[in-house]
């Protein structure tokens, strides 16, 4: 008998991911505690313990249904990576598809249709960064040269400036849809997107349009399976629930999500 391939334990409810009770069951199967797992369990999203032997991905995917998360073993070969991301800057919303309009270098005008869309995936990448600001002198120091000029009737040179590093909060929204047939992973940034693609539901709210296009997108294409964030946008739920911390943690989801997808795996 040859010896099977590596497998994974694939998560099966999507829209019930719970990164805490995951870590809690790979905690009760090692000797780490379930904080130390949360962060891992956090980064897998619903692809855990990549690569295993079989027999060890089987019983994971075992515990993690007894406990309530419904999981299937399935072999590694079987997860495939999402398509590289063209970003676009232009579209319509057609009866049959997305047409792609505009885009960054090397993006072509072209339909996708709707029915063949696998994830939509939408969020917010919230990243903390340093940048260096320079202050000029305070008003009490202002007005003390002020004061000494006035009483001595010479102009006394400016103060020096300051120069310190503070934190930087960036936050991102995005939308990125994944199409089959062909395989293509189509990413919107807020910032960069003409609404007019959405006619006369477009508003002078920028977030407000944002929202508005993700909730027409998932409109139009009912069968594609949602990741978290837009799950939260469609729920209105606050900006905290929306957060990724890159395109790369967006693209594990969208993976997980994905094989779902070809497997027909998923579950409500």
């Amino acid at each position: 008998m040859s010896e099977r391939p590596p497998h994974a334990a694939l998560l099966r409810a999507s829209s019930r991911f719970d990164a805490k009770a995951v870590a809690a069951v790979l905690a009760a199967r090692s000797t780490l505690s379930a904080e130390s797992w949360l962060p891992v369990a956090r980064r897998s999203w619903g692809i855990l313990g990549e690569p295993s032997a079989a027999e060890d991905a089987e019983a994971l995917a075992a515990a993690l249904t007894a406990a309530g998360l419904p999981a299937v073993a399935v072999p590694v070969a079987l997860l495939e990576e999402p398509p590289a991301a063209s970003g676009v800057t232009k579209a319509e919303l057609s009866g049959d598809g997305f047409d792609v309009v505009a885009g960054r270098a090397g993006v072509e005008r072209e339909r996708l249709i709707w029915t063949h869309m696998k994830v939509l995936s939408a969020g917010v990448l919230s990243e903390t960064g340093r940048k260096t600001v320079t202050e000029g002198p305070s008003a009490g120091e202002k007005a003390v040269r002020l004061g000494a000029t006035l009483v001595t009737g010479l102009p006394l040179m400016g103060g020096k400036s300051k120069t310190r590093e503070v934190s930087e909060e960036r936050r991102t929204p995005f939308i990125e849809m994944i199409f089959a047939e062909p395989a293509r992973r189509v990413r919107i940034l807020a910032a960069e997107f003409d609404y007019t693609a959405l006619g006369p539901k477009m508003s002078y709210s920028a977030e407000l349009n944002f929202r508005t296009l993700v909730a027409e997108l998932a409109a139009r294409a009912p069968g594609a399976l949602r990741s978290k964030g837009a799950r939260a946008i469609l729920a209105k739920a606050p900006s905290g629930e929306l957060a990724y911390e890159s395109f790369e943690d967006a693209a594990r989801e969208e993976r997980w999500l994905l094989a779902l997808d070809a497997l027909g795996a998923a579950q409500p």
